[in-house]
């Protein structure tokens, strides 16, 4: 928490988008019928650790752990239920090599896919208590590989943050130690509000009650996208905060592919334009965003003064 008082802080990039220079097959490094990147924590080590290397030397002061699926309800989906243990501290330690004791390691929690808010039995058929316990297993596991802080990213679901943030306030009592914590919230484009419709004001409030360290937004579109949330933010909120956006809408490529077309000179300056404007504190990259665009804003942002608060 120093660090953002003293200065702008740089996140790593999107895990995918890097993932995809290093030509991974289904085969032999996912040994899935899918690309689910937690599980290249037991199968390829080698390539997580160098992915966030390559962030480091790209700038980034954070960088997130490989475990944004490594729930257990999410694990569940590709059969890998009994490993969030292994595969939580496991990240947690990969990283912490390739970043070493100067930087930063932030253990990233993403949502279930279950929204408890819904209406709509198939998404919100579960219990409170369920997610709670799900995100203190978790949690508990990301601490005992060594993380810095933990990260509740792109949440959909202002009730599933509330589970999250009491997990790991539980994982706090079971590790003996706490650390900060981190809420990251993705709002759809032109209104500023999550899925289920809560706005920016209604999220800043709740959060904000819970005592958390940290609030932002992460993921959505690209950065110009969310700057009427990130004004609200940076005019309101009495917590430090970020923005971490996708590099732009993604599009389909002539073969199919995912292509998200923010360049890094504009991410940068958009972030850097954030920084000035409404005092954000902590920028970097989501899906899409690669080494080069956070060496970009790294260049613009990067340990520049952080207005107060």
């Amino acid at each position: 928490m120093a660090a953002v008082r003293d200065r702008v802080v740089v996140f790593d990039g999107g895990m995918g988008a890097t993932l995809e220079a290093f030509d991974l097959s289904l085969e032999d490094d996912y040994k899935l019928p899918g690309r689910a990147h937690e599980v290249l924590v037991l199968n390829r080590p080698d390539i997580i650790e160098a992915l966030h290397v390559s962030m480091v030397d790209a700038g980034a002061e954070v960088v997130e752990t490989d475990t944004f699926q490594g729930s257990r309800l999410k694990l569940a989906e590709w059969g890998l239920e009994e490993h969030v243990q292994e595969i939580n501290v496991k990240a947690a330690q990969i990283a912490r090599k390739a970043v070493g004791e100067e930087r930063f390691v932030a253990g990233s929690i993403g949502p279930t896919g279950f929204l408890p808010s819904s209406d709509d039995p198939t998404l919100g058929n579960i219990t409170f208590r369920e997610l709670v316990d799900t995100f203190t297993e978790q949690s508990a596991a990301l601490l005992e590989g060594g993380v810095d802080l933990l990260t509740i990213e792109t949440a959909q679901d202002i009730l599933e943050v509330k589970a999250a943030v009491f997990g790991a306030r539980e994982a706090f009592k079971i590790a003996g130690r706490k650390v900060p914590i981190q809420v990251s919230i993705f709002v759809l484009p032109n209104g500023g509000k999550m899925l289920l419709g809560t706005d920016i004001s209604a999220a800043l409030t709740t959060i904000d009650a819970l005592n958390v360290d940290i609030l932002g937004l992460n993921c959505s579109t690209g950065p110009e996208d969310m700057r009427d949330a990130i004004r609200f933010l940076g005019e309101t909120s009495p917590l430090p905060v970020h923005c971490i956006p996708n590099a732009g809408i993604p599009v389909q490529g002539p073969n199919g592919e995912t292509i998200f077309p923010e360049e890094p000179g504009p991410l940068a300056e958009t972030l850097g334009d954030f920084v000035d404007r409404y005092g954000v504190g902590i920028v970097g990259g989501c899906c899409g965003t690669t080494p080069e665009h956070i060496e970009a804003v790294t260049e613009r942002c990067g340990h520049g003064q952080v207005k107060p608060r």
